[in-house]
């Protein structure tokens, strides 16, 4: 996938079915907003190989103050049955929006890397990453 198309508009064309039709995609599971769900939020990838680079964010908003008292963390399970596991271990309190790691395809390898980086919000963070997405304020 070519950092032109929008990752956002896949996720939508899948949840109206037609995920078929393309070689790759990202599915997220759910959307647990309230650390309830025993087994946290799930993104699955298929075909990564063919994806240039996938951002994992977090963001502070309603019910919590600041990232000190999430203690966020990410387990990535490979399908080979490797497992990379990352902590959120430097968080920024006056920062809400933490860019916590990447996938990247290097040389046909999947890399997975820790960023930690905290920034006001997405758009500071698109800016920084040049993902080139154009953010307006919306409503879930």
């Amino acid at each position: 996938m070519q950092e032109t198309r929008c990752p956002f508009l896949i996720t939508i064309i899948y949840s109206w079915g037609f995920s078929f039709y393309f070689l790759t995609y990202i599915f997220l599971d759910k959307d647990d907003r309230t650390g309830a769900a025993a087994n946290g939020d799930n993104i699955y990838i298929f075909r990564p190989d063919l994806i240039k680079r996938v951002m994992f964010f977090a963001l502070i908003y309603q019910g919590t103050s600041d990232f000190k008292s999430v203690q966020g963390r990410i387990l990535f399970k490979i399908s080979n049955g490797e497992e990379v596991f990352l902590e959120l271990d430097n968080p920024d309190s006056n920062r809400r929006f933490c860019a916590a790691a990447m996938i990247k395809t290097v040389r046909s390898q999947i890399v997975i890397s820790k960023e930690e980086k905290y920034f006001a919000d997405h758009e500071e963070a698109s800016k920084n990453y040049r993902f080139g997405i154009k953010w307006t304020a919306g409503s879930k």
